[in-house]
């Protein structure tokens, strides 16, 4: 018999529950481009990481940039949104998406410690 995963969920008291924006809220103007979530630290850059003339990054194929790519030494991984990063892992303390987020659930009382739990590489 399978057990209904929903169920467990339905019952969790709203009190426990942890604040994410809908997938609006990760809009590109507010993203620092720091480069972090895309290797512009850690050694392994994707290989469509740029930095523009004002040292910013930039992906030259972003409309395309979600699926498989390979980092600048050959490296494969899959590039995923933003909001996957964070709701995963609590994504960068230094992104800016995180930063708000937090901002938020501390207006609303919430607790924040599962967010920016990953250190710039």
């Amino acid at each position: 018999m399978k057990r209904r995963m929903t169920a467990a969920v339905e019952k969790r008291p709203i009190s426990k529950r942890r604040y994410l924006p809908p997938p609006e809220f990760y809009a590109p103007e507010m993203c620092s481009r720091c480069g972090v979530c895309c290797g512009s630290t850690d050694g392994h850059p994707c290989e469509h990481l740029r930095v523009d003339a004002d040292g910013k990054y930039l992906c030259e194929i972003y409309p395309d940039r979600l699926g498989p790519h390979k980092t600048v030494d050959g490296q494969s991984f899959v590039c995923v949104p933003i909001r996957q990063l964070i709701e995963s892992n609590g994504g960068y303390a230094c992104c800016e998406y995180v930063k708000a987020i937090k901002r938020l659930r501390e207006e609303m009382g919430q607790d924040t410690s599962d967010l920016g739990r990953l250190d710039r590489p």
